[in-house]
């Protein structure tokens, strides 16, 4: 099916046409498993590794999710209309912002585990690290992004359920009031995302302080977000039969932005690494040698490799970008080491000096959150169209000038 000959009922048919089932099977298969792992590894001998890799997963898999309702977002108040097939696979992710919030549940169910300062408590940052104010700060902060983030999607895909219920759409998009509600969501996932980096992964290791972390994690999130996005756009195309809908020109313009947070990515990483290596101080010196040195340095090593060289050096051209296989190979290569980053960012400041061990307890958890989100994503899909037919056609017309 050529771009010319896709017409809008072609569209609504494809918008019904969602691999649900598929996805929800998947999901509930993962996280079943995941959820015996870790309800086994909770209830153990020595339950803190499975906590730690809680910790490594919340943190990795609620700022993916975040991170793709935020493109959408970029996408209203930039006007990028050439994104209009793909921004509903995006927006699918505020499902998971929903479940995130329960999720948030469990790192205060195992706070003695995971929470250094609680045992050691830190004077000099008094207040703040508190365990009733600091769970109510950040429980309150993923309510906000989730309910941010529902209130745009809602509003952009209520002409596409109106139309798919066949009732007749006068006015089709509230354009001011959406790109004025994707500018809130930007805004507060910033502010709520440096929070959280600060609180959930920064104040694990001991008076050390980077005024870059912020933007660090929530930049990080959203390359994740990006590179999620592009397997599912390539997955998709095949299952829903959108060769003719999601076109290579707009797989390559999605490649282009994977290329261009990945290098960004990169210059925040060294931006953070220059300014801590030219102070010199003992209290921000030691976070960066602990996990570029001694039984750390693979898993550094491996970070660099995998979210930068190797996707960098891969994506540089073209073809790999418009060649599916190699699109989605370098996209996974890209979220192991993001994941792999959380991992080294959480774990050596809370596991008492030991090196790295991945193994039955973080694959387990790491299915359990990774089924939660496809499940999350299908009850989505199920109730929303995956598709929209007048965010596509206008996307595909403006293809042909």
């Amino acid at each position: 099916m050529s771009v010319a000959t896709v017409g809008r009922s072609d569209l609504v048919q494809k918008a019904r046409q969602a691999p649900v089932a598929r996805f929800a099977l998947f999901g509930t298969i993962a996280a079943i498993l995941g959820g015996i792992v870790l309800v086994l590894g909770v209830i153990g001998r020595h339950p803190e590794r499975t906590w730690w890799a809680y910790q490594t997963n919340f943190v990795f898999w609620v700022g993916l999710a975040q991170g793709m309702v935020v493109f959408a977002a970029t996408q209203k108040l930039a006007k990028g209309h050439w994104s209009g097939v793909i921004i509903r696979f995006a927006e699918a992710g505020a499902a998971f912002t929903t479940v995130a919030v329960v999720l948030f549940i469990g790192l205060f169910i195992g706070r003695q585990y995971i929470f250094t300062w609680i045992h050691e408590p830190r004077p000099e940052v008094g207040w703040w690290l508190t365990s009733k104010w600091f769970f109510v700060r950040n429980g309150a902060i993923l309510v906000a992004l989730s309910w941010l983030s529902w209130r745009f999607v809602r509003h952009d895909t209520a002409p596409d359920v109106r139309e798919l219920a066949g009732e007749t759409v006068v006015r089709t998009e509230d354009a001011p009031r959406i790109s004025r509600e994707a500018a809130f969501l930007i805004l507060a996932y910033a502010f709520g995302y440096s929070l959280l980096g600060y609180d959930l992964i920064m104040s694990l290791s001991t008076k050390w302080v980077s005024n870059l972390f912020g933007a660090f994690y929530f930049m990080g999130s959203f390359l994740a977000g990006l590179m999620a996005l592009a397997i599912l756009s390539i997955v998709l195309r095949r299952t829903m039969g959108l060769a003719g809908v999601y076109t290579s020109r707009q797989q390559h313009d999605l490649g282009k932005l994977c290329f261009g947070f990945t290098v960004f990515w990169a210059y925040l990483m060294w931006s953070q690494f220059l300014v801590i290596w030219y102070g010199n101080l003992p209290e921000e010196t030691y976070f960066i040698f602990y996990r570029l040195y001694g039984v750390w340095r693979p898993v550094g090593i491996a970070v660099f490799l995998l979210v930068f060289l190797i996707p960098f050096i891969g994506l540089l051209g073209v073809k790999p970008k418009l060649f599916a296989p190699t699109m989605v190979g370098f996209a996974l290569v890209s979220l192991v080491g993001i994941w792999l980053e959380r991992y080294l960012e959480v774990v050596p400041a809370i596991n008492h000096g030991a090196g790295p061990a991945i193994g039955l307890p973080e694959i387990g958890v790491t299915l359990f959150f990774g089924g939660l989100f496809f499940m999350s994503w299908a009850w989505f899909a199920s109730r929303y169209p995956i598709i929209s037919p007048r965010l596509a056609a206008d996307a595909l017309e403006r293809e042909q000038h």
